[in-house]
């Protein structure tokens, strides 16, 4: 059997190509259709794996999958709004690594799990460096500021926070399942939540075509890219605690999306970033501690 890192990494690598895809279609389509249109052919692809797949799973955990599956959904959709409307190079690294600490603190508060002086330092310094990140942004010499307008900064913290609440939940939600089960069961509820979604607050369905007819190749790549990303890591999951594949998968997600992203898009005071979202890695890696 493949070895876990190469899963994680493999994950990590497809995850941060695909996040380059999307926010280059989001440059001219709306967030929540693009991410509408993907969800129905990642799902798709998810039945390739039937064959793999095993149901022998009760009605409990199927509705565990499906509660886990719309928080999920909900938080890529609201990252997408973020990313569309921000430089992938300020976002990308706060969405990854922050979650971490949203999970610690929610353990925290709601399981009485007790921190240790080394979790301590990681949450002060995941502050530190996300406050840095968002609200001591220096001046372009452009004009131009990482986020459109301050609201998408809020956007992308309440995202972190959703899926913060759906990472506390990614263990116990696959634990014991068969992950192409998982994987086909989640990607084709999220597929569901997407097409309400749009049709109760768009023109549903008609909206994914015509945006299918407009971006067919970045969303069949989007799709096949985020489907490889989700596997893998669902895969990795079986054989290792999240505490040890999470910070690897976001070293190598953020090295993707926040060094070669911001080069591709044009973006501003790289290096700077670059140093931020190595603090934001390594004190998420603390808090695993």
């Amino acid at each position: 059997m493949i070895e876990w890192y190469y899963l994680v990494l493999i994950s990590s690598i497809l995850s941060g190509l695909a996040t380059l895809v999307e926010k280059n279609a989001l440059k001219r389509e709306y967030a929540t259709r693009f991410s509408a249109t993907v969800s129905p052919f990642v799902a798709l692809v998810s039945l390739v794996f039937l064959p793999f797949a095993s149901f022998d799973i009760g009605a409990w955990e199927i509705i565990f999958i499906i509660a886990w599956s719309a928080l999920n959904a909900y938080s890529y959709l609201l990252a997408a709004r973020a990313f569309r409307h921000s430089e992938l190079s300020a976002s990308s690294a706060v969405f990854s690594s922050l979650p971490t600490l949203i999970v610690v603190v929610l353990a925290f508060l709601l399981l009485n799990e007790q921190l240790s002086s080394v979790q301590y330092i990681g949450i002060l310094g995941m502050i530190v460096a996300t406050y840095m990140m968002f609200f001591r942004e220096p001046k372009r010499a452009d004009g131009k500021q990482s986020f459109e307008s301050s609201k998408y900064k809020y956007v992308l913290l309440f995202a972190v926070v959703v899926s913060g609440l759906a990472a506390l939940l990614n263990k116990p939600a696959i634990s014991g399942i068969n992950p192409y089960t998982f994987f086909i069961v989640s990607s084709v509820s999220m597929a569901a939540f997407f097409t309400l979604f749009i049709t109760w607050k768009y023109k549903g369905i008609g909206e994914m075509v015509e945006t299918f007819r407009s971006y067919r190749l970045p969303t069949l790549l989007a799709s096949l890219l985020t489907s490889g990303y989700r596997l893998s890591y669902y895969l990795a999951l079986v054989l290792v605690p999240v505490a040890l594949a999470q910070p690897l998968s976001n070293a190598f997600y953020v090295i993707i999306t926040v060094a070669i992203g911001g080069m591709i898009f044009k973006e501003g005071s790289l290096t700077r970033k670059l140093v931020l979202s190595a603090f934001l890695i390594f004190f998420a890696y603390l808090l695993t501690i």
